[in-house]
């Protein structure tokens, strides 16, 4: 029985892949959300460690001590969001997506409130690092979670979909910071492009990524004293 478990959980990792799917024109909208509220719901299974910073429980609706939120847009929300976006010249990608799309992600993750000057997003520590990793964790629950329902999945970083006009549109609060925009599609994509992503056979054998490692404590000693 074991086994077979974790022939099927096994099999759904590996078969999770990249689909950009892009339409020209929207597709007929489906009603996705009861299927989007449960892929939300098992993604939030994943591993923290550490709690959200106080100010991000008490700063808008989602309450949750977990170091990440999700935005929930439906398929007439996704349209009219193309539509948006459209209207202000946007020429990328995302408003094809936004066509094809039965939903869409926007999946953040929740910065520690910085003690110090910071270069860049967000500062950079320890505690920010676990915060990232639970944020992707959840991530990944969810398109795996996805993929075991036959969804076509994929992970954006966001381009226009991550800058303060967008946030203030879906209400997220500006003191998070975009993971990824995820983008869900419906099963028939009728005539619209669908694209694979392109790293996917190139990641190499396990051996290329993953070791077996021999101790040698002498070795560390001399790593640490800088010799």
């Amino acid at each position: 029985m074991v086994e077979d478990r974790a022939k099927v959980v096994d099999g759904v990792i590996r078969e999770r892949r990249t689909s950009k799917v892009m339409a020209d024109a929207p597709l007929p909208a489906v009603d996705a959300r009861a299927m989007v509220e449960a892929l939300a719901a098992t993604a939030g299974w994943a591993p923290f460690h550490r709690v959200a910073a106080r100010v991000h429980q008490e700063s808008g609706a989602l309450t949750s001590i977990v170091p990440w939120r999700f935005y929930l847009l439906d398929a007439d929300g996704c349209r009219a969001l193309r539509q948006a976006l459209l209207e202000r010249g946007n020429t990328s990608k995302i408003p094809r997506m936004l066509a094809a799309a039965s939903a869409l992600v926007q999946a953040t993750w929740l910065p520690n409130p910085p003690k110090g000057p910071v270069t860049g997003l967000f500062e950079a520590t320890e505690e920010n690092m676990e915060h990232v990793a639970a944020a992707g964790a959840a991530v990944q629950n969810l398109l795996l979670a996805a993929t075991a329902r036959g969804i076509r999945s994929y992970w954006s970083s966001g381009a226009a979909l991550r800058g303060p006009e967008a946030f203030g549109w879906m209400g997220i609060p500006s003191g998070e910071i975009l993971l990824g925009s995820l983008f869900l599609f419906p099963a028939d994509t009728g005539e619209a492009e669908v694209s694979p992503g392109s790293h996917r056979d190139r990641r190499g054998a396990p051996a290329d990524w993953a070791r077996w490692v021999d101790l040698d404590f002498d070795r560390g000693v001399a790593a640490a004293g800088g010799a």
